[in-house]
């Protein structure tokens, strides 16, 4: 039982440090060649944040199970935002998408957050709609992939069918 303790606590740390799995983000050299790298799960990027293009898909969680009663939970939207390069026109499909989630009904500090991170440099983020990862979904029938047709139907953008969908997060 002596080596149960330093055991765990090597196995912890070894765990919360990331020695063992941690993220490889693989850096998209040209924006115009992000829908190369739809099968990677960690991209890191840089390019315009178009915001004012950005696109939603709402919905309420249903809870279930005796004395609950369906759709009582908050609404929950997912927002993607076209990531495109300099100079780009509508009339050219969308590269890169990058989603967030939330239940609040004001994204401007995150939406804001996004162009500053952007402005900066690179970002990073976890690719979430590629093949691989929805299995028994049809593409297209994601949340993500429906606030991605909420933003073409919208502002009459076209984005490419492979354009990875990138979750990012704010700095807290």
């Amino acid at each position: 039982m002596k080596w149960f303790l330093p055991f765990f606590c090597l196995v912890t740390a070894v765990g919360f440090s990331g020695c063992g799995r941690g993220a490889h983000y693989v850096v998209i050299p040209d924006l115009k060649r992000a829908p190369d790298f739809v099968k990677e799960s960690y991209l890191a990027f840089s390019g315009v944040p178009r915001i004012d293009l950005a696109g939603s898909y709402s919905w309420r969680s249903g809870s279930v199970g005796p004395g609950k009663t369906p759709g009582m939970q908050r609404e929950q939207s997912r927002f993607v935002i076209p990531i495109v390069p300099e100079g780009w026109d509508k009339s050219q499909p969308v590269p890169l998408w990058v989603s967030f989630s939330s239940n609040k009904k004001d994204q401007r500090p995150e939406m804001g957050a996004l162009r500053a991170a952007m402005s900066t440099g690179q970002v990073k983020g976890q690719n979430v709609d590629y093949p691989e990862r929805t299995s028994g979904v049809v593409r297209g029938k994601s949340a993500w992939q429906s606030a991605v047709e909420d933003a073409e139907k919208r502002f009459g953008l076209r984005s490419d069918p492979r354009a990875p969908i990138v979750s990012w997060r704010p700095r807290a």
